[in-house]
């Protein structure tokens, strides 16, 4: 039986960026492919809501995150990492791993980080570099407010750079308007394109300490990227022609639904279910939950583990664990990208399935009726 894919990412891809995606190939170092290239890279930034270029590159987001770090950084420099997750944690994990010091500032996980907290470390390190923040941070569901950071780091010399891969197309981000420095995201989530894709766009103070980098970058380099990007509307090196395809079609669809609806419609779906897996008597991880993703903590004596095989193994429908120390303990139900709120009845229905058959005592219908109210009401 073919799973239906309700994880956090990889996300449900549509027919028409499949299809797209299956076209014959353009060579990239055609006119109509930098056409193609060019005009992502336009849609790319209305959406971050910036005059900034955005650069692509053909990897994961860790890999944007590791040429954030590469470019922007030199050896021995200072920078502040918002460590709430698995995915802050990362940004810990690379800075060490290219010879900056990285100040740890661990939040428990599922909560989100004050602004006048990162504000106060901040001015206890006034030689940091940068600040390095998840917008959406997945493992735990967690929203951190980036509007709110950026401005409680306005008076501060550090750049802002947000990792916004599972944000990007589910919560607004006006980079230019809020003065975030440097944005980061993949495209395999919200924005409803295969893995594989990823992109960056940074302001002139992000550019300024491109300039001054002497970590290494050679694929990864951002100055050679833009260059050719300005000059032929390309990529330095072969891209992932057949995702850009996808790309573009997908970024086609989400601006003809309108921008604002597609906020409005993760905000519906995050709300649903949350109510769907609380009206079955679970409880939700994060105080400020995200909008593309529910992480669900499970009552004593519940596996998690089990509830995610079930679900996949008996009624088709894929759902992901919790990460390290969480794994047992919460699963994730993803609701972003080409997920739509038809779809949230397969997935708690078969969640009220599975609960049923290892024998978790619940009221058949009440998660789907809680669902039902919410989008109605909504």
């Amino acid at each position: 039986m073919k799973s239906k894919l309700f994880t956090p990412g990889p996300t449900k891809v549509p027919g028409a960026v499949l299809s797209a995606v299956g076209k014959q190939v353009l060579h990239h170092r055609s006119p109509e492919f930098s056409e193609k290239v060019r005009h992502v890279q336009d849609e790319l930034g209305r959406l971050l809501q910036t005059h900034n270029d955005t650069l692509l590159f053909t990897c994961s987001g860790t890999g944007m995150m590791e040429a954030a770090v590469a470019n922007l950084l030199s050896r021995g420099d200072k920078v502040i990492c918002v460590n709430n997750g698995v995915f802050g944690e990362r940004w810990v994990d690379i800075c060490k791993e290219y010879g900056v010091e990285a100040i740890d500032v661990v939040v428990e996980w599922g909560k989100s980080i004050a602004p006048a907290e990162l504000s106060t470390v901040a001015a206890a390190h006034p030689d940091a570099k940068a600040v390095f923040v998840i917008h959406s941070e997945t493992s735990t569901g967690a929203l951190n407010d980036i509007k709110a950071l950026a401005a409680a780091l306005k008076d501060h010399q550090a750049a802002f750079v947000v990792d916004a891969t599972s944000s990007v197309g589910v919560h607004e981000i006006r980079m230019d308007e809020w003065g975030i420095d440097v944005v980061i995201a993949g495209t395999q989530k919200a924005l409803m394109t295969p893995p594989g894709l990823s992109f960056v766009a940074l302001n002139g103070k992000a550019w300024g300490l491109v300039s001054n980098s002497d970590l290494p970058a050679f694929y990864f380099d951002f100055t050679t990227t833009w260059k050719r990007l300005q000059r032929k509307g390309q990529t330095p090196f072969t891209t992932a022609v057949s995702l850009v395809y996808g790309l573009e079609v997908a970024l086609a669809m989400m601006e003809k639904e309108g921008w604002d609806n597609v906020y409005d419609r993760h905000a519906r779906m995050g709300e649903a279910t949350r109510a769907a897996v609380k009206a079955l008597g679970f409880s939700v991880l994060p105080e400020h939950s995200v909008n593309g993703v529910t992480v669900i903590m499970c009552p004593d004596g519940v596996d998690a583990n089990k509830i995610v095989r079930v679900m996949d193994d008996e009624f088709g429908v894929r759902v992901a664990g919790g990460q390290t120390h969480l794994s047992g303990r919460v699963f994730r139900i993803g609701h972003m990208g080409g997920i739509r709120e038809r779809d949230l009845a397969m997935v708690i229905g078969a969640l009220e399935r599975a609960l049923a058959s290892i024998g978790y005592p619940s009221t058949p219908g009440v998660g789907l009726t809680a669902l039902q109210q919410v989008l109605l009401e909504r």
